[in-house]
């Protein structure tokens, strides 16, 4: 049986949810053992000849394939210590996630042979979590990453309760009272789901926050966001959901959108899932379907209409991801950084641009090493803090 034969009987085995423990560890070693990405390159190939004519494998069926694989991770003799089986399983889905139709760091022209770091990583960094503060109307900060599940505060009729998933939530009334305001606020390194209380839901990426009312009022529905979140808007009827940004608003009745407003980030985006969304800027409004966004430059204040944008990378944090789509280096870097709560300090000029996909539950390292695969860029991991080297 040739190599590529046998990729193809463990890759079916994986995505089937009834490999072994051995046949995964197998499947992980014929791809890391060689970083020239041609092992991944021929996994590509055998789900391109079993897919339908015109078929492409999206994200939905990575998360699907990740999921049998952690399914097949089933007891084994007492000999398998159990951190290591719960290694090489993440590294099979970090494997599978990043090749086939999206195989990582392909450059729009070509690859050159890997280079990696001379200088060998001696530190790791951990990718962040479930972390937010709640401050309370009256100045009371709750920290949920530690805070047990429960009624965590009655306010007026609602009351606030975080889930057992790690969720926060609200029981209130729809309408009514004079509206009392909380805000959630990530710490680099954080991310946090929220339902607030019209039902809407809300996820809130690393270093951002969420000004909102314990209780709308009965004419509109309005919060105020700084960072990044992705927003589920419940519908109703002649109340408005309405996101703040700086000068920017977007206005909504129920849909499915994402905001990048980070301080960092060249500009302020909006991107469109379902439904549709206004977003007006001094006057000047852009009115989005489907697949399209709005971009706010902040240098010249200028609000342009986006036709046409990729939904999958916009949102890609949100399902756990890091996405890269001719990311230039500063622009990939911001992204780990805010992830992974380190400084980023460049030592030379990096041309490098990125195109693929990461897991975010893995360590710094990985994600770098990947990095490192196009062979313009160098790494180098300290005190939560990455040098980036040519």
């Amino acid at each position: 049986m040739t190599t590529q034969q046998r990729i193809a009987v463990l890759l079916k085995k994986a995505a089937d949810a009834t490999a072994t423990a051995e046949e995964l560890q197998e499947l992980a070693d014929l791809v890391q053992h060689d970083p020239s990405g041609e092992r991944a390159l021929e996994m590509e190939a055998l789900l391109r000849e079993d897919a339908a004519p015109g078929q492409v494998y999206d994200q939905v069926h990575w998360n699907r394939l990740a999921d049998n694989i952690l399914a097949a991770d089933r007891p084994q003799p007492a000999k398998v210590i159990p951190w290591r089986r719960r290694a090489w399983a993440a590294a099979v889905v970090l494997i599978l996630a990043s090749s086939a139709t999206y195989w990582l760091l392909r450059r729009p022209v070509s690859i050159k042979e890997p280079a990696i770091a001379t200088t060998p990583v001696q530190k790791d960094i951990a990718p962040g979590g479930n972390r937010a503060v709640l401050t309370l109307g009256d100045g009371t900060e709750i920290s949920l990453d530690s805070a047990g599940n429960g009624i965590l505060a009655q306010q007026g009729n609602a009351k606030v309760i975080k889930t057992g998933n790690g969720q926060l939530q609200y029981d209130a009334p729809q309408n009514g009272g004079q509206p009392v305001f909380n805000k959630i606020a990530t710490p680099r390194g954080g991310q946090y789901t929220i339902t607030l209380p019209d039902g809407s839901r809300v996820w809130l990426n690393a270093s951002s926050s969420l000004r909102y009312p314990a209780v709308f009022s009965n004419s509109n529905r309005v919060v105020e966001l700084k960072g990044e979140a992705y927003f589920e808007v419940a519908k109703q009827a002649g109340q408005p959901f309405v996101v703040k940004v700086d000068e920017m608003e977007v206005k909504v009745l129920g849909t499915h959108f994402n905001i990048m407003a980070y301080d960092d980030e060249p500009a302020v985006n909006t991107t469109l899932l379902e439904g549709a969304v206004e977003v007006k800027k001094a006057g000047v409004a852009r009115k989005l379907k489907p697949g399209q966004g709005a971009s706010l430059h902040r240098r010249s204040g200028e609000l342009e209409l986006l036709p046409e944008v990729n939904t999958e990378e916009a949102v890609a944090w949100k399902n756990g991801f890091i996405q890269f789509e001719g990311n230039d280096i500063r622009s990939a870097m911001r992204q780990i950084a805010r992830w992974y709560d380190v400084e980023v300090v460049y030592k030379g000029n990096v041309p490098a641009h990125f195109r693929g996909i990461i897991p975010r539950n893995v360590p710094v390292s990985q994600v770098l090493k990947m990095l490192e695969l196009t062979g313009e860029v160098h790494f180098e991991i300290g005190d939560r803090q990455i040098i980036v080297s040519p």
